[in-house]
């Protein structure tokens, strides 16, 4: 497990309270990626959204690449991130950003399938300070230009 740094995840300034009615298990939200074909070099930008009764978000988040092309399977892999220490209030609603860079050798990267043009999907989940996992959500299917 790693620590995730400030350009993997970004915590927006959407730390707020609010008279929503949140869950003890984390509700994550996937609202958007930059674009749905890529090629190399790019910027892929995941932005999800997550609320939380406790504000006991402060632990793990998951994502989880899935090639769907055969040739490219070694490109799937789930990998782990802790989630930065910070003191939210309850009902918390918090905005994270992951940032890859495709094609490149500036990291945080996602590799290129080195037969075929890839299409991958990704999934994200999160657990909170009390081990309540959030529902898993994923993104559309995202086309790598192998060039």
């Amino acid at each position: 497990m790693k620590k995730l740094s400030a350009v993997v995840l970004l915590m927006l300034g959407c730390v707020t309270c609010s008279k929503d009615t949140y869950n003890t298990k984390p509700t994550l939200e996937f609202k958007s990626v930059n674009a749905t074909v890529f090629a190399q070099p790019s910027v892929v930008e995941f932005k999800l959204q997550c609320t939380d009764k406790e504000g006991d978000i402060v632990d793990t988040i998951w994502v989880q690449r899935v090639s769907k092309v055969a040739n490219c399977a070694s490109l799937s892999y789930t990998d782990s991130f802790l989630i930065p220490d910070f003191d939210p209030p309850k009902n918390v609603k918090v905005d994270f950003v992951f940032t890859y860079n495709y094609g490149s050798v500036t990291p945080p990267t996602l590799s290129a399938c080195s037969l075929a043009d890839d299409t991958s999907y990704f999934r994200f989940w999160m657990n909170d300070k009390a081990n309540h996992t959030s529902d898993t959500v994923q993104s559309p299917d995202l086309v790598f230009l192998k060039q």
